[in-house]
């Protein structure tokens, strides 16, 4: 039951195998590969109606959604709303590398005007791509946690004494879900569940963005690999700074969490004495907060 929900997710990850760099290699019929520019704004205005009724169909149903499930989510949301400083325009890094990645092809003042608030737009939804990526990670880690595949053997340098294939939920989602839940006979069933969803969704977001930017990226005269590999690493050096640091810090407790909880729960098996399991559990206790 836990593998066949397990994969439920990998199963929706598999059909998304396009990478930024192949969106001028797409099939020509598909819709984001459109060349008259009409049909490109028949398009884009077609998935902003499909974004509106998206919105819509949240708000309807959004009384029956658990309070806390929905704030997680929100972490996300209004990282990909808030533009960030060096993407504005008036970041003056932005603006170098924007005047000098276009200077080669375009020749009018007005034109480059115009042109470089495209490719703003572009770098934006570049942004918004790299940030689900990111909390895809971390949200793959919690999963991975969750169905005990967190700790691969022939990767870990020293021999451990405890096993490696507990299914052990991070402490943030068991605290999530299982906070306005009364019947909590199934839990791994319920974390499995919203981790799940939480991915499918992630997964779903990072389609809806890869559509807009083929659109854009082949509506847009002269944009090249080039061009978007010069956006991808300014994006990348200033993101590594501040979001991907935070993630990768909450990467690494969950794989502290699992080790120290893993070897509790080996401990145990051996039958301590009151003393002797309050001792393991303030010694767990110490270190976990000396890491966080």
């Amino acid at each position: 039951m836990t593998t066949n929900n397990a994969n439920s997710y990998n199963q929706e990850e598999e059909e998304q195998d396009e990478t930024l760099q192949n969106f001028d290699k797409m099939p020509i019929d598909l819709p984001w590969n459109i060349k008259e520019k009409s049909k490109v704004n028949e398009k884009l205005d077609e998935i902003e109606k499909q974004n509106l009724s998206r919105k819509m169909s949240q708000l309807s149903t959004s009384a029956t959604h658990e309070k806390n499930p929905i704030k997680i989510m929100k972490e996300i949301k209004d990282q990909l709303e808030i533009i960030p400083n060096y993407l504005t325009k008036q970041n003056i890094s932005f603006k170098e590398l924007m005047h000098q990645t276009l200077s080669s092809i375009i020749t009018t003042t007005e034109k480059l005007n115009n042109n470089m608030d495209e490719l703003r737009k572009i770098a934006i939804l570049l942004y918004k791509i790299m940030v689900i990526q990111t909390y895809q990670y971390l949200w793959k880690t919690y999963l991975k946690s969750g169905t005990g595949q967190l700790i691969i053997p022939y990767e870990t340098k020293q021999k451990l004494s405890y096993p490696t294939t507990l299914s052990i939920w991070p402490k943030e989602i068991k605290t999530i879900v299982l906070s306005n839940k009364k019947d909590k006979t199934n839990e791994n069933e319920i974390c499995l569940k919203f981790v799940n969803n939480q991915l499918n969704e992630l997964q779903r977001q990072l389609k809806q963005y890869q559509q807009e930017l083929n659109i854009k990226a082949n509506n847009f005269q002269g944009y090249t690999l080039s061009i978007q590999e010069k956006l991808m690493t300014y994006i990348e050096e200033n993101l590594n700074s501040s979001l991907s640091k935070k993630i990768d810090h909450q990467v690494e407790l969950i794989h502290y969490d699992y080790h120290i909880r893993a070897l509790k729960l080996e401990y145990f098996q051996h039958k301590p004495n009151e003393y002797q399991k309050q001792l393991i559990i303030q010694i767990c206790q110490s270190q976990y907060e000396q890491e966080t």
